[in-house]
């Protein structure tokens, strides 16, 4: 297949102190921005409407990591197949651009029938989002680190600015939602433009290979987009799910408190999911091979540890009465477990191309432990059950990862299909 032009080569060195500084200050800003103005909002809005909107997010967020789920496809393989960094450049940005497509339809829908149209709207945004993440990482992965922090730290601007237009005119969550996706949707255009012209979306196939090896590496990027998108696509979709229990249980005012926890805990969960997106090239080179048992070995000892933190998560809802500390108590104890099963995951999936089944299948378990626990426990406690349902979904996904760990059944695993002279591929799987 056609080489990467000089420019277009992955980074696989983390970077250094001051860009690292400046790449978590952009990002910081960012997500500070889009968690804590709308507790600002809250004022103008009053308590229903912020509910709406905490609702609306919550259950949609889930798109963000649809969207999103290739760009750590791309920061794992191309490091390891450089001379195909166009090809997986087009099928991950396909990945993105297809939830942003069916959101906007879904607005359409929304619009002319005149119901769900916040919902509808936050759809919208969380899949722009996601295509935002994907475009910022793939001129990551090929060196351009300062475009990150420029992007997020405009961006950023730009969301504050409305945001204070929204608070001073008292506009509704609609219209707020409205701006922060047109907002995300143009940030993305720019830079989808500055990509070379082999890594658009709508880039011409390399003709040095053939349709069948074009379309096993389309499948590879696929699988590899879906087994890594999974885990945050899941623990999303425990979000999701806690919401819509708080309101069948006639506990929608409780969105608000759960909001407020997971704004706080999402913090350091972004924090180390954008630490984790930056080292991820060359864990990624790391890891693979022989290698790869050190990592597994090293994440099993980081799960037993989350293990023991999801053990007082029961008992605590049992004894104490539902109320803001109870929600506090157990929002400290999940945020720990979620970053360490998080740990776990990523040094379990860089390994080789058969281990992010795991991680895959761990997540689900976790996904099934949130709906049936959440289901037991908002009734009684609201938002500090919804908590408590992600606590133990957290436990349960390091519980089935651990298991699968230890269960080794590993064969060697298939190889992205290699351009000529390529050899990055000799030693790792994808």
């Amino acid at each position: 297949m056609t080489l990467l032009a000089p420019e277009a080569e992955a980074r696989t060195v983390a970077p250094g102190g001051r860009l690292m500084l400046a790449l978590f200050a952009g990002r910081g800003a960012f997500r500070a921005t889009i968690q804590l103005a709308p507790l600002a909002l809250a004022v103008p809005w009053g308590a229903v409407r912020f509910a709406e909107y905490a609702g609306a997010v919550g259950m949609s967020m889930w798109t963000v990591f649809l969207a999103s789920s290739g760009e750590k496809a791309a920061l794992k393989l191309v490091p390891r197949a450089r001379r195909l960094g166009g090809g997986i450049a087009r099928v991950v940005l396909r990945v993105a651009a297809a939830p942003v497509v069916l959101a906007a339809a879904a607005f359409a829908a929304a619009t002319v029938l005149d119901r769900g149209r916040v919902l509808a709207a936050a759809l919208l945004w969380s899949a722009a989002l996601g295509l935002l993440q994907v475009a910022v990482g793939l001129h990551r992965v090929r060196g351009h680190l300062r475009t990150d922090a420029v992007t997020f730290a405009a961006v950023t601007g730009t969301l504050l600015t409305l945001s204070a237009l929204t608070f001073h005119f008292a506009w509704p969550p609609l219209w707020q939602l409205n701006l922060l996706a047109a907002t995300a949707l143009a940030a993305s255009a720019v830079l989808l433009w500055r990509l070379p012209p082999g890594w658009s979306v709508a880039g011409r196939a390399d003709r040095v290979a053939g349709p069948p090896r074009r379309r096993r590496m389309a499948r590879l990027v696929l699988r590899t987009c879906a087994l890594l998108g999974l885990p945050e696509l899941v623990a999303s979709l425990c979000l999701a799910v806690c919401y819509v229990v708080l309101g069948i249980a006639g506990h929608s005012t409780e969105s608000g408190p759960f909001y407020v926890a997971v704004t706080l805990s999402g913090f350091c969960s972004a924090a180390l999911t954008y630490l984790f997106r930056l080292r991820q090239p060359a864990t990624s080179l790391r890891l693979r091979g022989p290698a790869g048992r050190t990592g597994r070995a090293k994440a099993r000892r980081v799960l037993r540890v989350a293990m023991l933190l999801c053990l007082p998560g029961l008992p605590l809802v049992l004894l104490l009465e539902p109320g803001t500390l109870l929600l506090a108590l157990l929002t400290c104890l999940e945020t720990p477990l979620f970053a360490l099963v998080a740990y776990a995951g990523y040094l379990v999936e860089n390994t080789d191309g058969r281990s992010p089944r795991l991680t895959a299948a761990s997540a689900t378990v976790g996904l099934v432990v949130a709906a049936a626990a959440a289901a037991v426990l908002v009734p009684h406690a609201a938002s500090s059950g919804a908590m408590a349902a992600l606590l133990l979904s957290a436990g349960a996904s390091a519980l089935s990862l651990d298991v699968g760990l230890s269960g080794w059944w590993r064969r060697p695993a298939r190889p992205l299909p290699q351009g000529p002279g390529d050899g990055s591929q000799r030693h790792g799987g994808t």
